[in-house]
């Protein structure tokens, strides 16, 4: 069972994970994954609206967060945890603009520094709120007005780091809905939520 579990929450949180990094891809580089979080990186270009783009992109990345909990709505006729507590699934953003370095292994390329290291740190903060957007000074610094005027100003204590002033968003969204599968059977949404988790199973074979 437990191995159940674990497989239904990586199938969930893989296609929530893919979906955003399609949306964000186009405009940044994705660089690696760290479990249920991706990192992507852009080089700064001659177009001064180049933070209000990523702004852009972070929205069009909530909302296709949003538009697959509510494609998956039907997993929760599963009844395991990872199923019934899909719907509770949220996204953080965090952004910084800073100097890193691209090292190059083989084929793979991974940024460093101390500024990528602090975008990490973001993510380990006192707010209490699992959706939310999260940027540094440098990062909301470039933003347009009517986007700086959506985020609100807060300090945190970060590991290394100290005292840092960021900038704020949280949001409430509310639970997944989708009435043309919830008017379905419930006998109906399992069977499709077993071929669904059965599909993984199959691939891996």
């Amino acid at each position: 069972m437990a191995r159940q579990y674990e497989s239904h929450a990586s199938k969930i949180i893989a296609d929530l994970l893919e979906k955003v990094i399609g949306s964000i891809k186009p405009v940044m580089n994705l660089n690696k994954l760290m479990g249920n979080s991706a990192l992507f990186y852009c080089e700064e270009n001659k177009n001064k609206n180049q933070s209000d783009e990523i702004i852009n992109i972070m929205h069009k990345a909530n909302k296709t967060f949003k538009e697959k909990k509510s494609e998956l709505v039907f997993v929760q006729a599963c009844g395991c945890e990872p199923c019934t507590q899909s719907k509770n699934l949220k996204l953080k953003i965090v952004a910084h603009k800073g100097i890193f370095t691209i090292n190059k292994i083989r084929n793979f390329e991974e940024i460093s520094g101390e500024d990528v290291i602090l975008t990490h740190r973001m993510l380990k903060n006192d707010i209490k709120s699992n959706e939310y957007w999260l940027v540094t000074e440098n990062f909301y610094s470039n933003l347009n007005k009517i986007n700086k005027d959506i985020f609100s100003k807060i300090t945190q204590n970060l590991k290394g780091f100290d005292k840092i002033k960021l900038n704020l968003i949280q949001f409430n969204s509310k639970e997944p809905k989708n009435s043309s599968i919830e008017k379905r059977s419930w006998l109906h949404n399992w069977f499709v939520q077993a071929v669904y988790f059965g599909s993984t199973m199959f691939n891996k074979n």
